[in-house]
């Protein structure tokens, strides 16, 4: 695994979802996050393209 650095931000812009979209697929499993702090959450690129693949 590379190290999480993708934002809430860059999936919104990338996949074009809302961020209500990202927190419900996290809390659902789908979509897997790394906390690094109490505010700051951050995602592996290739654990998000498999995600989000259509």
């Amino acid at each position: 695994m590379s190290h999480p650095k993708l934002t809430i931000a860059d999936l919104q812009r990338d996949h074009n979802v809302s961020r209500s979209t990202i927190y419900r697929r996290i809390n659902d499993g789908t979509l897997k996050a790394y906390r690094l702090g109490p505010r700051i959450i951050r995602f592996d690129a290739a654990e998000v393209a498999a995600a989000f693949k259509k």
